[in-house]
């Protein structure tokens, strides 16, 4: 069955922001599997049609025929194909998010959130001028409660499923990896904490007159529901074939040593914890040298999978 063209396309994308040299016709056959046809006049037809629609969809492919190569080879520069850094206010951020989530599904949405993704965490919004997804069904008396300072008391349900009765002082509403948070102070705990609005359930109960309470000055909302600045660390690997084409696609730098059969390859800007599901993914084909905490808690996590994957193993609840 034939690949789907937009599939074909995604890959081939993939495929030349990937290389770090310029591939060859040729080399790309052979590298993705495509353009089988045993005519090549054919095949070559239909590889020039794909790069064409990549380019009229505005993706900067390359054509460069470096010393030594017999043929034209193709790439695309990751500095010209990836966004800029966005420089937005607070304001500005949360206007965005906003207009991601009005768009929805239709058309503008994916350039919108494309942007979105590069910026920083949107600003509280104290009035926001959207309906948001929450589960709690009194949604005017839960804007009304930031807006005029008053407690409000509701069941949430916790990430582990856990559910119980919070009572918060509302500060306001932040958009974060594709939720809605309320974030306030949990007079129960005593503390800042954010919320996810689609885990509210239930109605929700207003508490207390009107300025009830006051909200801290120069507190960062963002900062609540975002947890603490992780520092970015430098990590060395040992790699195999398959590992380093994985690490050459986060722009890895080939170190001296390594055993045999193996590459030794640093990765620099590497966030422990939220590339920790990375880290684990291509652990079989890169293993971590150093920092050693890393390795450590890796090999512990790795070791948890495979005992928990354990005939008869069991899983904690």
């Amino acid at each position: 069955m034939a690949m789907p063209v937009v599939e074909r396309l995604v890959n081939l994308t993939i495929a030349l922001l990937e290389t770090r040299r310029p591939l060859t016709f040729e080399e790309i056959r052979r590298r993705t599997g495509y353009y089988p046809q045993p005519d090549a006049a054919s095949a070559r037809r239909m590889f020039e049609r794909d790069k064409d629609a990549l380019r009229t969809f505005g993706v900067p492919i390359e054509t460069r025929q470096d010393f030594g190569m017999d043929d034209p080879g193709y790439l695309i520069d990751r500095r010209t194909y990836e966004l800029r850094d966005i420089d937005l206010d607070a304001e500005e951020v949360a206007a965005l998010a906003v207009a991601v989530e009005m768009l929805g599904a239709r058309e503008g949405a994916l350039p919108l959130a494309k942007v979105a993704a590069r910026a920083p965490d949107p600003a509280p919004l104290d009035a926001p001028a959207t309906r948001v997804d929450l589960a709690v069904t009194d949604v005017d008396a839960f804007a009304a409660a930031i807006v005029e300072r008053r407690a409000v008391r509701f069941d949430y349900r916790t990430a582990d499923g856990r559910s119980g009765e919070r009572t918060v002082e509302p500060y306001g509403i932040v958009r974060r990896r594709r939720a809605w948070y309320l974030v306030g102070r949990d007079r129960d705990r005593e503390g800042h904490r954010g919320f996810r609005t689609d885990r509210m359930i239930g109605d929700l109960e207003v508490l207390d007159p009107a300025g009830a309470f006051d909200v801290p000055d120069g507190l960062d909302l963002g900062a609540i529901v975002s947890g603490p600045e992780v520092p970015l660390i430098d990590v060395l690997f040992d790699a195999g074939p398959e590992g380093q084409w994985a690490l050459g696609a986060r722009g890895a730098t080939t170190e001296e040593g390594g055993p045999d059969g193996a590459r030794r390859m640093s990765v620099r800007g590497v966030d422990p914890i939220r590339d920790r599901a990375w880290l684990l993914g291509i652990a079989p084909d890169a293993a971590v040298v150093a920092p050693e905490d890393l390795r450590t808690l890796l090999t512990a996590a790795l070791t948890r999978v495979v005992a928990l994957h354990a005939p008869g193993a069991e899983v904690d609840a």
